[in-house]
């Protein structure tokens, strides 16, 4: 049975911030186009707005308003509980789980504890000084000096160490612009009244990808469950995700986010990967760049069933 096989680096929310459930051995096309663009292109390039696709006012003002409230906190965390299908050589959909606990503090301190379904557990810390990335079944981590905010890891980790980060946009503070630049439709479905809090269904599309999420219809706005379909993938593969516990703006210390290597834990090389610049120039692995820590490598996990460390950008 296939799993699929991800790079530890986990974290947060939809379509325009989410890659679809793919199977081992593949990259899909959503990573390769925003992993391997400048990253100035990724985050800030002017993408089709969708300015003749149908854009209901109640529900881009819902969507709005949930993304200026996370952009504009100085911190939260959540807990994500998510389920992606992985798609066989048959056509068969595998679902498989993850747990994600998320702290963000602005403006450059973020810890991501992972769990997934078959018992593999994860951590990433930042500390505005270093990424730090621990493997806790085989109890061994990799550091990269990296020094700035959130938005600038983001922005180093997706580009300049190559790692996957799901649902990075939740984690940045333009988070606004950056669904502006690349929604193309949204609707207002209904006031769902069943879910843990009454929420604004909604129903959008980026390119290639379908999705729904449900807003906390009272004064937080935020996200409560999300669904997202990658319609363009074979299978029409799909990730879903409940949301709960936000805490906007949590009491937290630093020292409570940092990492504190456990004891027998080892550190190993954490591999950066050097883009080409130039047509001439090949680009190398292994390499550290200048002004950088010794490279270490981040653990890969395995391309065994179930073994998906994290989804959606």
């Amino acid at each position: 049975m296939k799993g699929a096989r991800w790079l530890v680096w986990p974290a947060l929310l939809l379509s325009l911030m989410a890659e679809p459930a793919v199977s081992a051995d593949q990259q899909s096309p959503e990573q390769q186009s925003f992993e391997q663009q400048p990253v100035d292109q990724q985050f800030s390039d002017e993408e089709q707005s969708g300015d003749d696709a149908p854009m209901d006012s109640e529900a881009l003002d819902a969507l709005h308003r949930m993304a200026e409230t996370l952009a504009q906190a100085q911190g939260f965390s959540v807990t994500i509980r998510a389920g992606f299908d992985v798609v066989q050589d048959n056509g068969q959909k595998i679902t498989f789980g993850e747990r994600r606990k998320v702290t963000l503090i602005r403006p450059d301190r973020l810890r991501i504890d992972a769990e997934e379904s078959d018992g593999k557990r994860s951590l990433v810390t930042y500390d505005g000084k270093a990424i730090t990335v621990f493997n806790a079944n085989d109890n061994v981590y990799g550091q990269v000096e990296k020094i700035g905010s959130v938005d600038d890891v983001v922005r180093y980790v997706v580009q300049d160490l190559d790692i996957r980060l799901p649902l990075a946009l939740l984690l940045v503070s333009t988070l606004p612009a950056e669904l502006d630049q690349r929604l193309e439709s949204i609707d207002f479905v209904e006031r769902d009244v069943l879910t843990e809090v009454p929420s604004d269904h909604l129903a959008g599309r980026s390119a290639g990808v379908d999705f729904e999420i449900w807003l906390d219809s009272g004064g937080t706005h935020l996200p409560q469950r999300v669904a997202i379909t990658y319609r363009d993938e074979e299978g029409a593969p799909q990730y879903r995700a409940e949301f709960s516990e936000w805490k906007l703006n949590p009491e937290v210390l630093p020292v409570d986010l940092a990492f504190n290597p456990p004891a027998g834990a080892e550190r190993i090389p954490f591999l950066v990967r050097v883009r080409q610049h130039a047509a001439d120039q090949p680009a190398t692995a292994g390499e550290t760049p200048a002004g950088e820590a010794p490279a270490i490598d981040a653990p890969a996990t395995s391309a065994q069933s179930g073994s998906m460390e994290g989804l959606p950008k």
